[in-house]
């Protein structure tokens, strides 16, 4: 026995001492970096890439075989520029491993991994050189381990400080991971190990900042494709999106198996809190049990809530899934809930969405032959009460979603009070596939019969599609109103001082820098700000930041409107509006638009006008362009011109006594009848300024200049009324006097209280100027032409007299 023994400690000595005198003589004779250019020149002739080792490979042989790479850097394919670098990188390798064949690694340490990875255009990658081709892929199936075959064992990974950088140019994205950190077990065929990660991770498109961990145990049996992980915690905390000061986070165990795609997960939380636009949020899903084998599909009460807080408000959902069990090939889940409140100072309201749900995993068919949206609550006095119905189809290999036959009944709170009732009947169709959607629906609101399809392109950013018909409509009935004063028991008292204006609010068009669509509205009848149109049509296009509608089409008061109207979302915003009305009756328009009836008469109005800012007063005050105005019997209301002028009768022989003017404020009980009205305006700064005004009635005939304050809402203006021979009519007789005076009056002051005064000193210097012309015999312009006719007439007569005398001259 003790022979045996002998030889064995004899054969174990003689290995040790060859192992010895082996790594003896390759430390003494072996130097790796002898190498290096042979290692740089294959890398090159392979990949087309430079390998740069600048520092010394140092070796190690006990106890561990190991390497120290120090700096490596390696180029972007057929380039200089740097793809990766790394400042560290060391290697292990266990010895007595290698005699049967194995190779177990110690352990990997890289130390300032620095990396770029670019996804172009057409979908190549950076790295594509560097990753197996798909022809280089055996199908055949793995054999058997063969008892010889090299096994890999790595008993630990350590990278530290590493960056690596994502740049997708096809998507137009970027990601980056930054100090990152990376702790594994052991890594090998069965062996359990603890993972730990670490990294900043900030993104554009979406936009993300904020800090990653995972902290795991993890079982990979590479030769089942088979990983179970367990005791998973991963967090993220920082900035996703609109969300701020997000925090997510993901536990519980989970096993895969990628050759079928079958899963299990066990006691699985997902959770998130967070801030969107100032609005707190609150949502956790629980999943104790979930599992899809070959042979069966299982699962536990699935439970899930969500809670946002805005302001006064509060949102809540929570979802309900029951146990149920089946085969990937068929199960149902009996009835599914989703219930969601609505509740704030004025309104309690809740939805609950029930059905049942059939599917078939294989064939990526899910189906519920009918979902159920029921509605309740109130909001103030008003009750909120229907349903909506629809049976629901998927087929995810085809990438199609359906809605058929859907059915709403509601009754819903009106914005402008009361209740509004809504029946109508649709479809609606997704196609994952193709990134697009459309839907129909029909039906009354209320009193208005309506048609609308939908439709939407691409889903980031989305593209609409609309084409809206309907009947007739009041727009008004659903426009909110403004809160108006409680009554009070006692009498309040009287403010010494009236308080200050609310600030103005800006015109926020962020809204178009997002929004692509294009669409067309038809409407019969339409009442909207008290105007009243038929056959409106208005088509609508949107995208870049900039709205266009046009045309602008419609019948109203007895004429019709066309024109356009384009918005620009910038800074400052922009406005552009083009409107003719033609043959419109004025004074309803304005009676109906504002209350007030200023101007009466059928006519035509040409508005071509710009405008830029983000407050209604900035735009007031930027408005430029042109208008025209042309009306027929008619009248301005607010004053009289006849009988200012009648006034002004009296007051003409008190002229030479001093007296120069008369005025006072305008109202609304007297107006000036015309037979037509005309007139143009150039407008700049918001002011409109007009020198062609002309007013013609039968007894006098008016023409006028000046300025239309737009931006301070205010007039100054000289209208210059000239009684004409025709007397009969509006107490003509009377101003048989002043015919052919010119009686200047002037009118000024704010919209709400125009003022007017007639100049009696101008009217006193046009009746001397009258008097002078009737003593002379015209005036000044009929003298110089009765001076022209009576030239010509000389010229004329010497000429007749010389023919005379040439005729003499030559005898005839």
């Amino acid at each position: 026995m003790r022979k045996p023994v002998k030889i064995v400690l004899i054969a174990v000595a003689t290995l040790l001492l060859l192992l010895v005198a082996g790594i003896v003589v390759i430390a003494a004779f072996f130097d790796p970096n002898d190498y290096k250019p042979d290692l740089v020149r294959m890398v090159q002739e392979k990949t087309q890439r430079k390998l740069a080792i600048p520092g010394t490979i140092r070796l190690s042989f006990f106890p561990k075989l190991g390497a120290d790479l120090g700096r490596v850097t390696l180029s972007e394919r057929q380039g200089t520029t740097e793809f990766a670098a790394v400042d560290r990188a060391t290697l292990s390798l266990a010895l007595l491993p290698l005699l049967s064949r194995q190779f177990v690694v110690d352990q990997i340490r890289v130390d300032g991994l620095q990396a770029k990875v670019t996804r172009f255009k057409d979908g190549s990658t950076s790295i594509d050189d560097l990753l197996p081709k798909a022809e280089e892929t055996s199908t055949t199936p793995a054999q058997p381990e063969e008892r010889s075959a090299v096994r890999l064992d790595i008993d630990g990974i350590r990278l530290s400080n590493a960056r690596i950088a994502i740049d997708d140019r096809q998507k137009a994205r970027t990601m980056e991971l930054g100090n990152a950190d990376l702790t594994t077990g052991k890594i090998a065929e069965g062996a359990s190990g603890k993972l730990q990660f670490s990294a900043d991770i900030s993104a554009k498109n979406p936009d993300i900042n904020g800090k990653l961990s995972i902290r795991a145990g993890y079982t990979p049996r590479w030769s089942q494709q088979h990983y179970t992980v367990t005791s998973m915690d991963t967090t993220f905390k920082g900035r996703l999106a609109d969300f701020s000061d997000l925090s997510l986070a993901l536990s519980g165990n989970a096993e895969l198996w990628l050759a079928t795609g079958r899963f299990a997960l066990d006691r699985l939380r997902l959770s998130a809190t967070g801030k969107r636009a100032g609005e707190a949020i609150d949502a956790q899903v629980d999943i104790p049990q979930l599992a899809i084998t070959d042979a069966q599909i299982k699962a536990a009460k699935l439970t899930g809530n969500a809670r946002l807080n805005a302001g006064t408000r509060t949102t809540t959902a929570q979802i309900e899934l029951p146990s149920f069990e089946g085969t990937p090939q068929a199960f149902r889940i009996p009835a599914f809930v989703i219930d969601s409140t609505v509740k704030d100072d004025k309104l309690d309201a809740r939805a609950r969405l029930t059905g049942p749900l059939t599917g078939d995993i294989d064939k990526l068919l899910f189906a519920s032959p009918g979902l159920t949206v029921n509605l309740s609550g109130k909001q103030e006095s008003t009750a909120i009460s229907g349903n909506i119905s629809a049976p629901l189809s998927a087929n995810f290999k085809t990438q199609i979603v359906s809605i058929s036959k859907l059915v709403a009944d509601l009754n819903l709170p009106n914005p402008g009070g009361g209740a509004l009732q809504l029946k109508a009947n649709g479809d609606a169709t997704l196609d994952l596939g193709k990134k697009s959607a459309t839907a129909t629906l029909a039906g009354n609101l209320d009193q208005s019969r309506f048609d609308l399809r939908l439709g939407m392109s691409e889903f980031s950013p989305a593209a609409y599609t609309f084409q809206v018909g309907i009947d007739q409509i009041d727009v008004d009935r659903y426009r909110s109103k403004p809160a108006t004063a409680k009554p009070t028991g006692a009498a309040s008292p009287v403010p010494t001082s009236a308080p200050p204006a609310p600030a103005e609010q800006p015109l926020d068009l962020s809204a178009l820098t997002k929004l692509r669509a294009s669409g067309n509205l038809r409407i019969g009848a339409l009442k909207v700000a008290n105007i009243r149109s038929t056959n409106v049509r208005v088509d609508l296009r949107a995208g870049a930041g900039k709205l266009d509608i046009n045309p602008i089409n419609a019948n109203l008061y007895g004429g019709s409107v066309a024109g356009s109207l384009s918005v620009v979302s910038a800074s400052p915003n922009r406005f552009a509006l083009q409107q003719t009305l033609s043959g419109v009756q004025v004074g309803p328009l304005l009676k109906d638009a504002i209350d007030k009836n200023p101007i009466e008469g059928r006519g035509n109005v040409h508005l071509d006008v710009t405008s830029r800012g983000k407050l209604v007063s900035q735009l007031k005050k930027q408005l430029a362009g042109t208008a025209r105005l042309e009306l027929r019997d008619g009248a301005i209301r607010g004053v009289n011109i006849a009988q200012t002028i009648r006034s002004a009768k009296a007051k003409i022989g008190e002229l030479r006594g001093g007296e120069s003017a008369q005025g006072g404020t305008a109202s609304t009980d007297e107006k000036t009848d015309f037979s037509e009205l005309s007139g143009s305006f150039r407008i700049a700064n918001g002011i409109a300024h007009n020198e062609d005004l002309t007013i013609k009635s039968p007894l006098v005939r008016v023409s006028g200049s000046g300025d239309i304050n737009i931006g301070e809402d205010r007039l100054d203006y000289v209208a210059r009324t000239t009684v004409v021979s025709t007397l009969q009519g509006q107490g003509g007789p009377e101003l048989q006097a002043l015919k052919g005076l010119t009686v200047p009056v002037r009118l000024s002051g704010p919209f709400s209280a125009i003022g007017w005064r007639v100049d009696f000193a101008g009217m006193a210097s046009e009746l001397a100027k009258q008097k002078l012309e009737e003593k002379i015999g015209g005036s000044k312009d009929d003298i110089k032409a009765r001076a022209q006719q009576s030239l010509g007439e000389e010229k004329a007569k010497a000429r007749d007299q010389l023919k005379d005398r040439l005729k003499g001259l030559l005898g005839k």
